[in-house]
């Protein structure tokens, strides 16, 4: 069962979003810049968005190679655009 799952960088990256969100939810949080409830709901949309976007780039790009690269790289994009947006 366990032998069809396959490991991607979104796939870690949905992982931690999960994780994150359920983090605030607990209350964990130390910088309340939004509340937890809000943080829990942003967290879930965005790993939803991922998830989506794993299973596109899946289904487009047969080789395993390639599409540990294109994930890598658009990982490294959406984290360079939010820098860039954040100054």
């Amino acid at each position: 069962m366990l032998k069809n799952i396959k490991l991607t960088p979104l796939s870690v990256v949905i992982a931690g979003c999960i994780t994150y969100s359920f983090f605030c939810l607990l209350g964990y949080q130390k910088n309340q810049v939004i509340s937890n409830f809000a943080g829990f709901g942003y967290s879930l949309a965005l790993a939803f968005v991922l998830f989506i976007t794993d299973l596109l780039f899946r289904k487009f790009i047969a080789n395993k190679k390639q599409l540990w690269i294109t994930e890598a790289s658009f990982i490294l994009l959406i984290f360079t655009l939010i820098i860039i947006f954040n100054k």
